[in-house]
């Protein structure tokens, strides 16, 4: 467990050191025509990656490993011409590219079907702390084919060199088991609030508060590894379009 943490965080060291740190373009691109869409874009990385197993842990179960959320491209804001909606807060959509959050990720399993967790984030110049609770509504089971309805909830406060972000998080998922991986499938809402910093060159949107909910659909699979290992796998949708999750933890 101690390598799995220590290969993580080195990882995310080195990728802040050999690279731009991408979060601090925010203030240089921020205007009020892409502000709220980079809004629906936070909240939907953000709340990426709150159920990778599908089920919960059950009493006494624990977990923890790295995560990642990332979308493919931002999405466009608003304007006249194509060059202004394709001029995200963080840059031009096209130079920008893909946009990725790892973060460390601890759960546990509580009684009454409650899952606990808790999870954090230093990335490319962007800080995100938070957790959430997991609830099975029904008693999870072990026979083939058994389904397992779960409610997510989940908040999240977040930070960067020009705007601090607020993060909440409602999901709804249903897996079945099998024997070596679950397939589950996911549905929630993030609500999202982007305060922007003083410091930013748009004089009309310096100190400004943006709210935002946006739908975020999630289809995956948890594989069962040797040696206590979890991988998952998945896709979602939201309001940047397509995007992808994964994970790799140590569970008992």
């Amino acid at each position: 467990m101690k390598k799995l943490v220590v290969l993580f965080l080195f990882c995310v060291c080195a990728s802040n050191i050999g690279f731009a740190r991408q979060w601090d373009d925010f203030g240089a691109n921020v205007t009020a025509n892409n502000v709220r869409a980079f809004t629906k874009d936070l909240g939907g990385i953000i709340g990426a990656g709150t159920y990778t197993t599908g089920r919960i842990l059950g009493w006494g179960g624990f977990q923890i490993g790295p995560r990642a959320g990332m979308l493919f491209k931002m999405s466009k804001g608003q304007g006249t011409t194509e060059t202004e909606r394709n001029h995200t807060a963080l840059g031009d959509r096209h130079e920008v590219g893909s946009v990725v959050s790892p973060w460390l990720q601890a759960d546990i399993g509580m009684p009454f079907r409650i899952d606990g967790f808790i999870r954090a984030s230093s990335y490319q110049g962007l800080t995100i702390a938070g957790g959430g609770l997991r609830w099975g509504i029904t008693r999870p089971s072990e026979t083939t084919g058994a389904f397992q309805p779960m409610v997510v909830l989940a908040a999240h406060s977040a930070s960067a060199q020009d705007f601090s972000a607020t993060h909440y998080n409602a999901s709804l998922v249903l897996s079945m088991k099998f024997k070596y991986f679950v397939p589950y499938v996911g549905g929630g809402v993030d609500y999202t609030t982007v305060t922007v910093g003083n410091g930013v060159t748009a004089a009309d949107v310096r100190g400004e508060r943006e709210y935002a909910a946006t739908a975020r659909a999630t289809a995956g699979f948890n594989f069962k590894l040797p040696s206590y290992m979890d991988l998952s796998l998945a896709a979602n949708y939201a309001h940047y379009g397509l995007g992808a999750e994964a994970s790799l933890s140590l569970r008992f």
